[in-house]
């Protein structure tokens, strides 16, 4: 799966929806064919929510965009390491990868906008910032269809709520100091790894530009990951390679979860 390119309105489905996403996680078994797991989690209210469309729409526009999918199994990786007690910090960054990876626009954001203020040493984001960011992407193009003014207006509220959810800004949008915990780094370097992405192009992909982190400074957390007895790494200033120890996410979630 790639981040997608298109700009759309997808988070008017929802922010964060940390809790929700939790429980739909530890509920998903991915034996159970996808429209009977969804029926279940409407029949047995388990999201506890007012509709039934609200309920679908959660699980088939939310947890199905951001966590299916994959070649990789991430409900099941990510409910492995709730049962090693994982921290809620750490999967709540976890949650953050993927749902900017099923919002192009919020990635956009958070990397021409919110890394450039916080690099930049602007301690607010302004309520309007998302919005001013909606409109240049309609004049350029990054959004093909035009959106109404109650649209922009939105979807920016979504943007500034979910920058909260994620902790990225406090409620009243002062910035925080928002970097990567080493057992996330972690996490999406076997993700990455295991989905196929090779040893010297894992450095330079695009996901570690949410967590505000530059080739270099991912190269600097690997060597960190490798003194810690992670992988073995090789780097010559423009090669990477990595033997790595664990041969499956399931055993890189036994071996470095605990």
């Amino acid at each position: 799966m790639v981040l997608k390119k298109e700009y759309n309105s997808n988070l008017l489905k929802g922010t964060g929806l940390i809790q929700e996403m939790l429980i739909l996680i530890d509920t998903y078994d991915s034996s159970e064919p996808y429209l009977d797991f969804q029926q279940r989690v409407v029949r047995d209210d388990l999201l506890s929510k007012s509709t039934e469309n609200r309920v679908i729409d959660i699980v088939r526009n939310i947890f199905k965009d951001r966590f299916l999918g994959y070649e990789i199994n991430i409900p099941e990786a990510l409910k492995e390491m709730r049962e090693e007690y994982v921290s809620m910090s750490v999967l709540t960054q976890i949650f953050f990868l993927y749902t900017c990876r099923a919002n192009r626009l919020l990635v956009d954001f958070i990397i021409e906008v919110y890394f450039k203020k916080l690099n930049s040493g602007y301690h607010n984001l302004k309520a309007s910032d998302p919005k001013d960011f909606i409109k240049v992407a309609l004049s350029d193009g990054r959004i093909s269809s035009s959106w109404s003014e109650s649209t922009m207006s939105k979807v920016s509220e979504h943007i500034i709520a979910t920058l909260i959810d994620f902790e990225l800004i406090e409620r009243n949008k002062t910035i925080l100091n928002f970097h990567i915990i080493d057992l996330s780094a972690n996490y999406l370097a076997h993700e990455l790894h295991f989905r196929g992405i090779s040893d010297n192009n894992l450095w330079q992909h695009e996901d570690w530009k949410l967590f505000g982190l530059m080739p270099n400074d991912v190269i600097s957390i690997f060597e960190r990951l490798a003194n810690q007895g992670t992988f073995i790494m090789q780097f010559s200033g423009e090669l990477l390679s990595i033997s790595w120890k664990n041969k499956s996410m399931n055993e890189f979630i036994k071996n470095e979860c605990r």
